[in-house]
């Protein structure tokens, strides 16, 4: 179809989560686990992140500067892995074996190796990974190394 300015040009709106917001909360879900999946990949080396920065850097040139870009994604992580945090008294509860549990356990893992990698957020980091191993102890059954890729592939969905 051809419009008045050209080809059409297929966009999808999300009206559910439809607002402003910082736009590295969207490349969240490449270094964090989202609701849906127990773990990621590594968006470095599958080349997620740089794709994702430099079309970010078209629109917005401070995501050029490394310095800036690491803390504010660093940021974003960190944010995300503690509102997640709060879910805690709820997945205590549930049966060992739950993948939610794991999933908290890798979300606070993986914002850490994000801010860690970025060289940002040393305490909060550092308080992240004492807490992931704090509920490592306290869950046996999330005590499991999800960087092995073979036997949780990125992005395994949570049942």
């Amino acid at each position: 179809m051809v419009h008045e300015h050209g080809p059409a040009d297929a966009r999808l709106i999300d009206f559910e989560a439809a607002g402003y917001a910082h736009a590295l909360l969207d490349a969240v879900c490449l270094h964090v686990p989202g609701p849906g999946w127990i773990c990621v990949g590594d968006p470095d080396a599958a080349g997620l992140a740089g794709q994702y920065r430099r079309a970010l850097a078209r629109g917005v040139p401070e995501a050029q500067d490394d310095r800036r870009y690491g803390f504010a994604l660093a940021s974003a992580c960190m944010s995300w892995a503690l509102l997640r945090v709060h879910r805690f008294a709820v997945l205590d509860t549930r049966a060992p074996g739950d993948h939610s549990r794991l999933q908290l356990v890798e979300t606070l893992e993986s914002a850490a190796r994000t801010a860690e990698a970025h060289r940002a957020l040393p305490h909060l980091a550092g308080w992240a990974q004492r807490t992931a191993g704090a509920l490592r102890r306290r869950w046996p059954d999330a005590d499991l190394d999800l960087t092995d890729w073979a036997r949780f592939p990125p992005y395994t969905p949570r049942r």
